[in-house]
Parts: C-alpha cells; sequence; structure tokens
C-alpha cells in the first residue's frame, strides 16, 4: 500500500506521482474516516487534481462516474453511455457493459475511468459491483494490449475511490483470477490484474 498526503495545490510531487500511477496501473483509493473533514476530502482532492493534470497534457479520454448516483445496473449504464463517447443507447445488463467498455468511437493514447464514491453500489450491491468490476479492469488489460481490436490500442485504466471502506473488504476483489481470453491468439486464461492500492491523507 502507497501512502499519499496530500498537499496545497502549489506542492506538485505528490500531484505528478498521482499522474504517473494513473496511466501506469489501476489504482485502488481509500482514506480514513480522521482524514475527511468538512469541506475536504483526500479522495476528492486527489481525484480532481490528478485528473486535471493528466487532461492538460492531452491524449487521454478521461470518463468520470459519480458513485453517488449509481445504485443499480440502470444507473451505471446510464453514466457509462453519456461518460465515454458512444453514439447510441447501450443495453442494461453486464454484456452490454462488457462491450462498450471493449469498443471504442475515438482513438486517443490513453483512456482513465475515474469512479468516485465506488462503496455506494459496493455496499449496496456486492454481486453486482463484482460483475461490473471486473469488465472494468479486463476490458482495460484487454484495450491496453491490443487485444479487443485487430487494429488499435489505447493504455486504459481505471481508477476506483472508496470511502468508508477498509482495504481487507476488498481483498478478494484484488486478487481474483479473471476470466481473460486474448482475441488473436484464440485463448482464454484466468488471471490476477495489477493494483496499486493508495491510502490518502
Amino acid at each position: 500500500m502507497i501512502k499519499l498526503k496530500l498537499g496545497e495545490i502549489s506542492e506538485f510531487d505528490w500531484i505528478q506521482e498521482g499522474v504517473r500511477l494513473a496511466l501506469s496501473s489501476n489504482l485502488i483509493c481509500i482514506t480514513k474516516p480522521e482524514f475527511e473533514q468538512t469541506g475536504y476530502s483526500p479522495l476528492q482532492w486527489f481525484g480532481t487534481n490528478v485528473i486535471q493534470e493528466i487532461a492538460k497534457k492531452g491524449n487521454t479520454e478521461i470518463c468520470p462516474l459519480f458513485g453517488e448516483h449509481i445504485k443499480s445496473i440502470n444507473d451505471y449504464c446510464y453514466q457509462l453511455c453519456r461518460s465515454i463517447p458512444w453514439g447510441f443507447e447501450m443495453g442494461r445488463n453486464s454484456h452490454a457493459i462488457y462491450d462498450v467498455l471493449l469498443n471504442f468511437e475515438t482513438e486517443p493514447e490513453n483512456r482513465i475511468f475515474i469512479w468516485y464514491d465506488c462503496q455506494t453500489l459496493f455496499k449496496k450491491d456486492k454481486k453486482l459491483f463484482k460483475e461490473i468490476f471486473e469488465r472494468m479492469i479486463v476490458a482495460g488489460y484487454l484495450n491496453s494490449i491490443g487485444e479487443s481490436t485487430s487494429n488499435y490500442q489505447v493504455n486504459q485504466k481505471n481508477i476506483f475511490m472508496f470511502r468508508d471502506t477498509q482495504i481487507d473488504e476488498l481483498t478478494a476483489l484484488l486478487e481474483k483470477e479473471y476470466y481473460t481470453p486474448k482475441v488473436s491468439m484464440k485463448e482464454e486464461f484466468y488471471m490476477k490484474h495489477e493494483f496499486e492500492i493508495l491510502e490518502l491523507k
């Protein structure tokens, strides 16, 4: 676990480290209740500054998902369909989620999904959260290695931000081997995926 003490906006060391981590790995971000104050959330401060810094560099699609409003598959699909550049309505099921995450209508160098307040759905419906989480992780990996299409590759990563959640509640998600097909090689196998766990203060 990486522990980051966030500073003022003028203190860029932690922002640059956050950018580096966000572009190189899937991030699981947590904080402790005592670190949150009235008017200040380490998760929001980290997410806002890191995403703004990535956006300034260009060549990156940033797709935010606002977790306090995601309490069902319908809610998630609604936000996904409007967050990622997508030309039409998608189905409201996990297969449709996978299809949207694996495809694209633009060709950025990087694509970052940032899901704020993951704990809302995680605590309400763990089964659904796990299904969506798996699809986001596997689709990101396949897009990053160019296995979801024959002629394009995008560095696709995810930032998951959890309030009021202990890391041991997430262990099963992070240690699971996920079904991960390799389309061009016609292979299919199960693998563990890489995560960086950040405790933000």
